[in-house]
């Protein structure tokens, strides 16, 4: 008993989370512990300069004849209000100290202290819209150019929920932003758009971001799958993955390669294109594999057909382009090679980064002529056409990805839809106009995209 009496541990304190900015109100979770003898007393203060404010002091009761105290562990609410206390920005300190039952220092006990470093922003933020293009097309590729007051943890546009973060904006202002986004090929759903930006102590603000969106109808694709096709590649396949050789079935291992391969490689693809530069790398419009001819074209709704039964319904997501074989592809447009190597069903693959979000990916590759950290310029072979990974034959698949998503490859290639969506919002802009509860985002010049024709789509 003594030595309980006379332990010498002193109280955990743990407090969540970890961050370290404070906004008008912040929560913060205490924790403190003493597994020996128990808690005595948690005292909390808050300082800023002269301003000090006693937070939490709680004592606990100990059991009779100093034989320790029942609190074992408990958890408080700390509620910080540093513009209630007429606190100011810049630093402060949160001091948490806890106290046990030991006997240790003639009766007062153990003690651990905490001291949380904190830096106080009472400044609200504040977006506005610089340059919007309210023209959007279905499957295509938005641009929002905007500013913010102070530094912000996060900032872009989230589309049905899922954020396209921003980058910084050419000209050396700091709060000046811009954000590419992918408008989704397929909307089950409204459409909504925001622009939004969230500072250190989680407070966000977010404005609607007006648009008019042309929708598109995709073309329907049938695929027919034949015996000599799937005996052909499906041991391709098997050779790589473990889980797929014991099956003897070809059509179940294609079956199981088109729908959960396909998922497994989009989700690499969007975690390589995370990768992308802060910067501009690209110019002008992007490049197709010269010569060629389109054979299929972006989201494309495919049935795969097997002995005269649909057994499997997927979109191609980008555009497939025949020459002769084993043609010399260019880069599109100048960038960073930033992937190469297999890549499941899109078989050998270089990806590009052309900064600010924007990839671009070159697939079924026969031979593949750069490197990872490669620097190219438009125009330069990065390989050449074959029939690697999931292909029927000799081609080219084009995809172009912004933040990963991919969108249609036909607005990169047009020169006209660069000027009018892309250009004109980086070399145009206006003085800003303050995007807020009560004033709407300026409308956009009406200018509509030229669009490609329809057997391209």
């Amino acid at each position: 008993m003594a030595r309980t009496w006379f332990e010498g541990t002193p109280p955990e304190i743990q407090l969540r989370p970890e961050g370290s900015m404070v906004g008008a109100s912040q929560e913060f979770t205490l924790a403190v512990a003493d597994a020996e003898s128990g808690l005595s007393r948690i005292k909390v203060q808050f300082r800023q300069g002269s301003t000090e404010k006693e937070v939490v002091f709680q004592s606990f009761p100990g059991r009779r004849w100093g034989r320790g105290g029942d609190e074992r562990k408990v958890e408080l609410p700390l509620i910080l209000e540093p513009k209630a206390w007429g606190c100011q920005d810049g630093p402060a300190e949160l001091i948490i100290q806890a106290r046990d039952y030991s006997w240790r220092g003639w009766f007062k006990g153990n003690t651990a202290s905490l001291t949380r470093k904190l830096t106080i922003d009472l400044t609200p933020l504040r977006l506005t819209f610089i340059s919007i293009n309210e023209f959007i097309n279905q499957g295509g590729t938005g641009l929002v150019v905007y500013q913010i007051n102070k530094p912000a943890a996060a900032s872009g546009v989230r589309v049905n929920g899922e954020l396209f973060p921003g980058f910084p904006a050419p000209g050396g202002d700091a709060g000046r932003r811009l954000a590419f986004f992918a408008v989704p090929y397929l909307l089950p759903q409204p459409l909504t758009l925001e622009l939004i930006a969230a500072d250190q102590g989680g407070a966000e603000v977010k404005n609607r971001v007006h648009y008019r969106l042309k929708s598109k109808r995709w073309r329907a694709d049938r695929i027919n799958l034949s015996d000599a096709f799937l005996n052909r590649k499906m041991p391709e396949f098997q050779e790589v993955d473990q889980e797929l050789k014991n099956i003897q079935n070809p059509l179940e291992v294609f079956l199981r390669i088109n729908r959960d391969e396909r998922e497994k490689n989009n989700r690499l693809i969007q975690e390589i294109c995370k990768q992308s530069q802060p910067e501009r790398l690209w110019q002008g419009a992007f490049v197709r594999l010269p010569n060629s001819k389109p054979m299929a074209a972006f989201a494309d709704h495919r049935s795969y057909i097997y002995q005269g039964r649909e057994i499997d319904r997927q979109v191609h997501l980008g555009q497939d382009l025949a020459s002769l074989e084993k043609a010399l592809i260019p880069a599109a447009n100048h960038g960073l090679v930033i992937f190469t190597g297999p890549l499941g069903i899109y078989g050998q693959s270089v990806v590009l980064d052309h900064g600010w979000g924007l990839c671009s990916l070159y697939s079924h590759l026969s031979e593949i002529r750069v490197e990872k950290g490669q620097r190219v310029n438009k125009g330069e072979v990065l390989g050449r056409t074959g029939a690697t990974g999931m292909a029927g034959g000799d081609h080219l698949h084009f995809s172009v990805m912004i933040q990963g998503k991919f969108v249609n490859p036909l607005e990169w290639w047009d020169l006209h839809w660069i000027k009018d969506q892309v250009e004109r919002q980086l070399a145009g802009i206006e003085p800003a106009v303050a995007a807020t509860a009560q004033t709407a985002p300026p409308k956009a010049a009406r200018t509509k995209p030229r669009t490609a024709k329809k057997r391209n789509r």
